[in-house]
């Protein structure tokens, strides 16, 4: 039996295992390449294609491919819906795709996969780590940890080698961004800081160049092509600004050629062009990582090593706009496309380790790699609470960049004199923020609490973290001895189902 390593990218699945010695080595698929296009197409026949076949396929129909589903993950959104009627949402698009990089694995192995270590974005919600544990089980596939992806690609760095040493990284992937700082003492790595800006990945960068070939194509022919018209145009467009960007990473200038309606389009983009475009997407990322360095009360002269990862992080402007604020060089050592999933490999002993399990390999075990990490919570999660002037406000209980796993208690008074009912909204968001701008996690109710005409504090709320982030919920009134549990259950909304699992004794 194997542990699967998956890189679980918008853009691009990799997947890697530890060889006979505990070192990590990426597989490739049955085509031989070395990642897989996170594509999924779905055939006439009710088949289905997934990677580079099914972009080739997406030429033929492109209404029949799914790509940059994961910006989606947590909601019940439909990506693609079947002739059947059968709706797929991200969850089922990633189930697919997990499903695929099993049978890749277990081909060119020749071993079974059960077990896996799948990568998420730092940001990722509850309800997203919550979807993406979901859509393994869905194929067969138990996700026994969820790393971070920044922290994984540090781990696939090998960062810990360096015994101290703080590294700042900066991974922008297809459609999110994250920044974490990791601090290696020893043989210990400590995420100390993490930030980001999930609404910001490399597809929006392709989005500003196709706004500017669609004025152009406006400006040489008279007519915009219709996005619902002209299918094959609008995905012919997106293929080749992909080939831009590699393009303009090695050379000052590029083409883009398409056609529409039989009407020819040639458009030059320089470098310094595509650079004035995207601009203000680059300084965003900028500005978050400054934030997370303010949170974790560093400078950039506390930080010993740059890494640039993630397939977006290879423009020469993300390059140069991340050396001019950080005043350091991007580290060359950095593997910046296939680290997380090396990292994803160690993650996953060192959390066999942690549980004092044999990590398998194939027919042998593996010692444990004797690496600590400890990773944080990237965002902060409390309850409904009411302030003086009457007020909904979240009330934090796990602040940001708490340790994972950990578990924190608060109490909390009544709002009304002989109160006999309370129901616990569990929020995401910072302390002091208006419960509508916040995310609602879920809620359960504790009922036939004694009356008492004095507002003492006597609800107790217990925020506990699993390895992955995951979080239980429990409540006790003091007064009374009554206790309450909530193991949330997300629909595809990302809220709680109507028969949540709430228990109250």
């Amino acid at each position: 039996m194997l542990v699967a390593a998956i890189d679980a990218g918008n853009s691009r699945f990799k997947y890697a295992v530890a060889d006979e010695t505990g070192n990590p080595k990426i597989i490739s698929n049955r085509y031989g390449e070395s990642f897989t296009p996170s594509a999924v197409y779905f055939n006439e026949d009710s088949s289905i294609v997934v990677g580079t076949e099914a972009l080739n396929a997406g030429f033929a129909d492109p209404t029949r491919l799914v790509v940059n589903w994961k910006r989606s993950m947590g909601t019940c959104k439909s990506l693609y819906t079947a002739p059947d009627g059968t709706a797929y949402a991200s969850k089922d698009i990633l189930a697919i795709l997990l499903k695929d990089a099993k049978e890749n694995i277990e081909a060119k192995t020749g071993d079974v996969v059960n077990d896996a270590v799948i990568t998420v974005p730092a940001n990722y919600n509850d309800a997203q780590k919550k979807q993406t544990i979901d859509a393994a089980a869905d194929v067969g596939i138990k996700a026994i940890l969820l790393p971070h992806e920044p922290t994984a690609a540090a781990l696939g760095n090998e960062l810990y080698k360096r015994k101290n040493a703080v590294c700042l990284v900066y991974d922008l992937g297809g459609g999110t961004f994250d920044v974490s700082l990791v601090r290696s003492k020893g043989n210990v790595c400590d995420i100390i800081a993490t930030g980001g800006e999930p609404n910001i990945g490399g597809r929006d960068f392709n989005a500003r160049v196709c706004e500017k070939i669609l004025a152009e194509f406006e400006k040489q022919h008279g007519f915009t092509p219709d996005q619902t018209k002209h299918l094959m145009f609008y995905h012919e467009m997106n293929q080749r600004v992909e080939q831009l960007k590699v393009s303009l990473s090695a050379q000052n200038q590029s083409q883009i050629i398409l056609t529409c309606e039989g009407k020819p389009f040639q458009m030059s983009v320089t470098r310094q062009q595509f650079n004035d475009w995207v601009h203000d997407l680059v300084e965003t990322t900028l500005e978050r990582v400054t934030l997370t360095l303010e949170d974790a009360g560093l400078t950039f002269a506390d930080i010993d090593e740059v890494y640039a990862v993630g397939g977006g992080s290879m423009m020469q402007v993300v390059i140069d706009g991340l050396e001019t604020l950080s005043g350091k060089k991007v580290s060359k050592r950095c593997e910046p496309h296939s680290a997380a999933a090396l990292g994803a490999v160690l993650a996953g002993r060192i959390e066999y380790q942690r549980r004092g399990e044999d990590y398998p390999c194939g027919g042998d075990i593996l010692p444990p790699p004797n690496v600590i990490v400890h990773e944080i919570l990237s965002h902060s999660i409390g309850v409904k609470a009411l302030s003086s002037d009457g007020s909904e406000l979240c009330s934090e209980i796990l602040v940001k960049d708490t340790p994972v796993p950990s578990a924190h208690t608060k109490v909390f008074k009544l709002s009304e004199p002989n109160q006999t009912a309370v129901t616990i909204v569990i929020l995401e968001g910072p302390d002091g923020k208006p419960v509508s701008e916040c995310l609602t996690l879920g809620h359960f109710d504790m009922v036939d609490l004694p009356p008492r005409p004095d507002l003492i504090g006597r609800i107790e709320v217990t925020f506990s973290l699993d390895q992955n982030g995951i979080l239980t919920a429990k409540a006790r009134d003091n007064a009374s001895g009554k206790t309450g549990e909530l193991e949330i259950d997300y629909d595809l909304n990302g809220n709680t189902t109507a028969e949540q699992q709430s228990r109250v004794a």
